[in-house]
């Protein structure tokens, strides 16, 4: 069994090797989120929700490997640059399917999740017009079945969480194997890596109440503590590039 992930150490490396360097790091995020953002609001305005997604695959794909050196050249205590946000457009189609798989296993489950509670709402609310020991079944079926879907689907997202670390690090490597290796590092930590998401998430939460400005910093900060993550537990794991 691999051995636990000390997050309180990667966080607090985290931070120190972001002492005095964030300007780089809080400008890329800046830059990147406008981007995402800038998407959102050019579908609201040519009324095409759908557009929104097509355009952020665009920006991911062509910016988010970028923004990811910076961090991680952070992270590995080298020196990293603004540029650089927009100096890894070749990893675009790679990074690009990617996304694409990670997004269709999202809306698959949200799909079916939806489908699961909304059928639990039918149930509950007709209830008095079915048997009630029937209509009872129904509702303790698919309650147990909403919650076997996100647990599955939780899971499956986490096991695919380091597939962009491993495409930067391993540009040539074939999507199936990036894959299948990054399940085989979250194998034993992903526990780990559900309690570092939370603490994140509180400090999201707690953002909120700068605006969101706060996630200027935050943002770097999770991202250089992930790849510290990243960095542990592959060494549980041989890699073949």
């Amino acid at each position: 069994m691999n051995e636990s992930v000390d997050l309180t150490k990667i966080k607090a490396s985290a931070r120190k090797k972001l002492n005095g360097k964030y300007k780089v790091p809080v400008i890329a995020t800046l830059i990147y989120l406008i981007m995402q953002i800038t998407c959102y609001i050019i579908a609201s305005l040519i009324k095409e929700p759908p557009m929104a997604i097509f355009l952020s695959l665009i920006v991911t794909s062509l910016f988010y490997m970028g923004f990811l050196q910076i961090m991680i050249k952070i992270a590995r205590r080298k020196k990293a640059s603004l540029d650089e946000l927009f100096q890894r457009t070749d990893t675009f189609f790679r990074c690009a399917a990617i996304t694409i798989v990670l997004l269709a296993i999202n809306t698959l489950f949200a799909i079916l999740q939806y489908t699961s509670i909304n059928s639990l709402f039918v149930f509950i609310t007709y209830q008095a017009d079915l048997n009630v020991a029937l209509s009872s079944f129904m509702i303790v079926v698919g309650l147990i079945l909403s919650i076997i879907i996100a647990v599955f689907w939780i899971t499956l997202v986490i096991c695919l969480s380091q597939s962009y670390l491993i495409l930067y690090d391993h540009e040539n490597m074939p999507l199936g194997d990036i894959f299948r290796q990054s399940m085989d590092m979250m194998d034993g930590h992903k526990l780990d890596y559900i309690i570092m998401c939370i603490t994140f998430f509180l400090w999201f939460l707690l953002g909120i109440f700068t605006l969101g400005i706060i996630w200027l910093w935050i943002i770097p900060y999770m991202n250089v503590t992930m790849v510290n993550f990243y960095d542990k537990i592959k060494k549980d794991v041989k890699i073949e590039a």
